[in-house]
């Protein structure tokens, strides 16, 4: 049977009791694993239960998750696909990671906020009555949004950012919205969930967090690009 890769951990990592994984050693390393059934995309529900159970590790010590969906015919492949990530490289992250997490931080501003900051600035005056014209102008508008979001941004997740390790700017989904990952560490994980959620008491902002997650963002396995790197949560 065939294995799926979920992460590398240090050989002597502590799994949960209830967790689905299995441990294989490589050297003071070891990739975390699990049987894999039948070929098939993983569900949506299937992948929310990865993420959990990848979570679940985290008080067993540093986790660098491998992509979902990541496979190997056999031990010697985990082994061999693991050896690939170059294991000094790996040693280093994972003592980098010792003790912190990844949190995801969503700032949702109201739109009608938003544009009332925009006009403020006379943004929304002028543009000539054409087609053209106006999708000029919607997109001007669009950027001096999103120039005011993240400003706006800055002021509000200063506190948290303060106590960061790191900080990411991630995509998002809206001009509206604002989306960050920041490495804590793990015991202030709390703190940032009640900083975060105090924000959203503002009627001009939604806030959420997710975390703790394995402080993944910051370390691109696969692809190696240095500060460029991308979430693999997908949130």
């Amino acid at each position: 049977m065939s294995l799926h890769l979920h992460g590398v951990v240090r050989a002597r990592h502590r799994l949960p009791d209830d967790s689905p994984f299995r441990l294989v050693g490589l050297e003071d390393l070891a990739v975390v694993v699990s049987d894999r059934g039948e070929e098939r995309a993983l569900t949506e529900q299937e992948a929310v239960a990865h993420l959990s159970a990848l979570c679940a590790l985290l008080p067993g010590g540093p986790v660098l998750p491998m992509r979902i969906g990541t496979t190997a015919v056999d031990e010697a492949a985990a082994r061999a696909a693991v050896h690939a990530l170059v294991l000094s490289t790996l040693r280093d992250h994972l003592s980098q990671l010792d003790g912190m997490a990844e949190m995801h931080v969503r700032l949702v501003f109201e739109e009608g906020a938003a544009l009332r900051a925009v006009h403020d600035k006379g943004t929304l005056t002028g543009g000539g009555g054409d087609l053209a014209s106006t999708i000029a102008q919607g997109e001007r508008i669009a950027r001096e949004i999103e120039w005011w979001r993240r400003n706006q941004a800055d002021v509000l997740l200063a506190p948290i950012a303060e106590m960061a390790r790191a900080v990411a700017l991630l995509d998002s989904s809206d001009h509206t919205e604002e989306h960050r990952a920041f490495v804590v560490r793990l015991d202030e994980a709390e703190t940032v969930r009640a900083a975060v959620s105090a924000l959203g008491t503002s009627d001009n902002i939604t806030s959420s967090c997710i975390g703790p997650l394995p402080a993944f963002h910051f370390f691109d396995l696969a692809t190696q690009r240095g500060n460029q790197s991308t979430s693999r949560w997908g949130w």
